[in-house]
């Protein structure tokens, strides 16, 4: 694999989808939905497409096992032209799946997860051969050997990229502290970054945490997004759409977020092109197979402005 402009590491997700419920499940009822897709997801894959339908290179730290749903999920990349030799292969089963409720202003998950594997040693070994401009976290990731890891790679020129999701931590951990203080963009949605500093209000939250990062991007569904960084705060409105599933549209709008970065836009430009991506992907199922490509970014780009 040569150079990327992005690395990502995470673990990949097999999403059933479930849409067109009356309401959510109760114990002892049981409810039909209209419609259902098995479909491949988590951050890193939904990011990683995204990434790839706007033009930008990207390599995948990641694990597979010998179940069906990393089989199916490895079958799928590779039919899309992915590579997937920095992959780790695991000779047992390493499940990831994931049940969402997909309502048209938010989602509700069910997931099981065979136990991590360790793969902070394969992301060390695929920064030395791709060289990225860019890795991105698609979670808060904490571990006691990253803080130094992102000050080295810093100081190589490379940016440290980071989301939340739904995480129990809390901004008191020294950990947390430490670790946000090397990430140059922390890209939380509004409920996130408030669960994670304590606070009531979005605007609390950020004056929490703009102080941590060179950018804090906050992803805020019907609301649009924002953006702190050392120039101001910057809103941009979310792009009108009638979604049919939001799952993985906060990955679709860190890809369209980070490719507008990384090509040079202001931070108004990638907060648009943000807002374009993530809200496109709602018009599909999952993140992965339903990322927008660059010619319909392009197209409701040029609408979006008007």
């Amino acid at each position: 694999m040569n150079h990327v402009d992005v690395l990502l590491t995470g673990n990949y997700y097999c999403d059933l989808i479930f849409t067109g419920m009356p309401e959510l499940p109760t114990l002892g009822s049981e409810i039909y939905a209209k419609d259902m897709q098995l479909v491949p997801g988590g951050g890193a894959i939904n990011t990683m497409m995204g990434l790839r339908n706007l033009g930008l290179t990207t390599g995948w730290v990641g694990v597979f096992g010998t179940d069906f749903a990393s089989r199916l999920i490895a079958e799928w990349l590779t039919e899309r032209g992915i590579d997937l030799s920095l992959v780790v292969r695991r000779d047992e089963p390493f499940r990831r799946i994931t049940v969402a409720m997909s309502y048209p202003q938010d989602r509700a998950f069910l997931t099981y997860n065979d136990p991590r594997v360790d793969t902070i040693p394969q992301l060390q070994k695929a920064v030395e051969q791709v060289q990225p401009r860019l890795i991105h976290f698609p979670g808060l990731t904490l571990d006691a050997r990253l803080p130094a890891l992102f000050a080295e790679w810093r100081a190589r020129g490379i940016q440290i990229a980071m989301d939340c999701q739904h995480r129990p931590h809390r901004l008191d951990s020294p950990l947390v502290r430490e670790t946000l203080q090397q990430i140059d963009l922390f890209m939380p949605n509004a409920s996130e970054a408030q669960r994670l500093t304590e606070t009531a209000t979005l605007e609390e939250a950020a004056f929490r945490l703009r102080d941590f990062v060179t950018q804090l991007v906050v992803k805020d569904g019907a609301n649009g997004a924002w953006l702190w960084d050392k120039t101001g705060n910057y809103h941009v409105p979310a792009l009108p759409v009638t979604p049919l599933d939001t799952t993985g549209a906060g990955d679709a709008f860190n890809a369209g977020y980070l490719a507008a970065h990384l090509t040079g836009c202001d931070g108004i430009g990638c907060l648009r092109q943000g807002n374009v991506c993530g809200g496109l992907s709602t018009l599909g199922y999952g993140g992965a197979q339903s990322a927008p490509c660059r010619e319909a970014v392009e197209t409701a780009l040029g609408q979006y402005a008007d």
